[in-house]
Parts: C-alpha cells; sequence; structure tokens
C-alpha cells in the first residue's frame, strides 16, 4: 500500500471569487495546481480570518492537534510573522515542516532591520522568494534556513497573438492601485510637467485599478476603471496591448515582484520603473525598459518623452518583453515550485 503525505496549505485565496490583488491570484494558482498534484491536501483560506473566530479556531486546531507531513504557507508577511510566533511557543517543532513563501518585498526589510525577529524562521523547512535580490538580502541573518528563488508567475496564453494598434497620439498605461505610494501623483505631475514645455506633444496616460486614494484626473490622466485579467485575460491583454508604454513609478515599501510587469510583458509593452525593491532586478535598463531614481519627476517626464519621440526603439523593447514572458508561465516554474514544497 502506497504511503500518502499529507499537506496543509494556508494562503488568502478568496476562492471562487476574482483575486483581489497579486497575493490572492497567486494563491489561487498555487491552490489549484496542489489539488491536481496531491491526493491528500487541507487548505484553509485565510482572506476572513480577522472577521471569522471560527476560521480562526480551524486554523488553530489543523495546526496543533491534526498531523500533516508538510505545510506550505503563502501569506502576507506581518500575518506570518505573527502566526510564526505563536508556533515558536507552542509547538516549535512544527517549523521544520513548513515551506513558507514569501508575498512582496516587505519581509527583508523587515528581517534586516530587526522588526521581525530571526528566531522564528531559523528552522522552516525553506523560504521562498521572488528574486535574488530579496535572497541576497536575507542571506546573512537567516544562514540556518535553505532560501530560494521562484519568480512571480501568472497564467496566461502562452502564445497571444497581439497585432500592433497604431493611435494619433502616444498611449501610456498604469495599472495597479490608484494610490501615491504606487506613484500615481508621480505620473500625473510628471505629465503636467511634459504638457507645460512641450505643449506640442499629444499622449494620454489610463489608470487602471481599485481607487485608494482621490486624484484629479483629466483629459490626459483619466481613470478608466478595472482591467480584469482573470475573466477574459485574451480580450485584456488585446486592450494593454493597444498602449505604447507601462509606467510603473512605485515607492511601495511592500513591492516585491509585480503581477503588472508580468502583464506588460505579455502585452509587449516596454516598462518606466523606478529603482526600487526588485525593479532593477526584473527590468534591465535598456532591454526590458527604463530604470529611474525613486521620487523624481523630472526623470520620468524625461524618460516619457524619450519613449514617445523614439518609438521604433521603445517597440523593439516591447517585443523583447513578449518573448521573455514565457519565462513567467505558471507552467515554466510550476516543477521547480512542487520540488520545494513537497
Amino acid at each position: 500500500m502506497e504511503f500518502v503525505l499529507k499537506y496543509l496549505f494556508i494562503g488568502a485565496v478568496n476562492e471562487n471569487n476574482s483575486p483581489q490583488g497579486g497575493e490572492e491570484y497567486k494563491n489561487q494558482l498555487i491552490l489549484s495546481k496542489l489539488k491536481s498534484e496531491l491526493i491528500d491536501l487541507q487548505y484553509i483560506d485565510t482572506i476572513y480570518w480577522k472577521k471569522s473566530p471560527l476560521l480562526f479556531f480551524r486554523l488553530f486546531y489543523n495546526l496543533f492537534f491534526k498531523y500533516y507531513d508538510n505545510i506550505v504557507i503563502s501569506a502576507s508577511s506581518i500575518s506570518t510573522y505573527r502566526l510564526f510566533k505563536i508556533i515558536y511557543f507552542i509547538q516549535p517543532r512544527i517549523l521544520s515542516k513548513i515551506s513558507y513563501l514569501v508575498i512582496g518585498g516587505y519581509f527583508p526589510v523587515a528581517i534586516e532591520n530587526g522588526t521581525f525577529k530571526v528566531q522564528f524562521y531559523q528552522n522552516l523547512k525553506c523560504i521562498i522568494v521572488e528574486g535574488n535580490i530579496l535572497k541576497t538580502k536575507l542571506e546573512f541573518k537567516l544562514s540556518k534556513v535553505p532560501l530560494c528563488v521562484i519568480p512571480n508567475f501568472k497564467k496566461f496564453p502562452v502564445v497571444v497573438n497581439l497585432e500592433v494598434v497604431k493611435y494619433e497620439f502616444f498611449r501610456f498605461i498604469f495599472l495597479g492601485r490608484i494610490s501615491e505610494p504606487k506613484g500615481v501623483g508621480a505620473i500625473i505631475e510628471a505629465s503636467k510637467l511634459i504638457k507645460k514645455h512641450l505643449p506640442n506633444l499629444t499622449f494620454t496616460v489610463d489608470f487602471f485599478g481599485p481607487l485608494e486614494e482621490n486624484f484629479k484626473f483629466d483629459h490626459i490622466c483619466r481613470y478608466q476603471g478595472y482591467l480584469d485579467f482573470t475573466l477574459d485575460n485574451v480580450k485584456s491583454y488585446h486592450k494593454l496591448n493597444s498602449y505604447n508604454c507601462f509606467l510603473f513609478p512605485t515607492t511601495w515599501k511592500g513591492e516585491g515582484f509585480p503581477g503588472v510587469i508580468i502583464d506588460a510583458y505579455i502585452a509587449g509593452l516596454p516598462v518606466i520603473a523606478t529603482d526600487w525593491n526588485m525593479n532593477s532586478e526584473i527590468i534591465k535598463d535598456g532591454i526590458n525598459g527604463f530604470i529611474i531614481p525613486p521620487n523624481d519627476i523630472q526623470a520620468l517626464a524625461d524618460k516619457m518623452v524619450w519613449v514617445m519621440n523614439n518609438l521604433e526603439e521603445s517597440r523593439a523593447i516591447g517585443k523583447n518583453n513578449k518573448l521573455l514572458s514565457k519565462n513567467f508561465h505558471i507552467d515554466e516554474v510550476w516543477n521547480k515550485l512542487y520540488t520545494l514544497i513537497k
């Protein structure tokens, strides 16, 4: 009789609903893959754990009163830190069964500055981050635990036949939370700067994503609602492909490997991004797009003007990104990820 390993997956999934953000999207893909691979899998969707005492009880019951051979945790850094502290003091032997999939880029910062204590992580089975920059930040203080790199990933048509859509004006796009840390204010200010000094340049910037702050949009910087890549992603990628350049001047402290960068690659767009967290690892300046200093409105405006005045170079970068995008399909990375957590 074949011995069947027992698995537990913990993370914010928001199962049977459209994901609200990169964490839920990624966890939905991981859970779907685990269901197809494993015979004995239990999972706890933590999306409503703060509002549900029953869910909180179920989480602790599964951790401390049921046996599992392997536990996979893919949750926010702060929530995971609190959970690891509890496990460490109640039943520390469980830690050696846990594979921790780090969401975003805040975790290495919190380890470096001492906000998170390393003792709660040293006995984990492995820690999986989304890039080498994040791994390097952790290596000194977490030398006893295996550190592995798996890039962010998405599920999308491997071949997306996109036609180049030509407009009479240049079209920029931003995808993400409509907030100051994500760079929305910087984009609006850079656009004003361009129109002030180069009034003959015709362009628009369209913003897609959940509104978290109020910004003054106009006929150039336009809020366009939500672009859903989960329901009909072929249609959404065709929509994204109708733009010329992707803007990502983020200064958000939790930035890791943003899924929207993969979306830009799939659609064949060059990316203008800040030199922030992992961006310089994902985006090679002049190859995948352009890296600019954080919080530098003038540098953002200058680069936006450059791509508008150098269409052929920008299109060449976009074609390169479209070819590169296949490396971030879930089928390309799953075998390595599954080997680490099984």
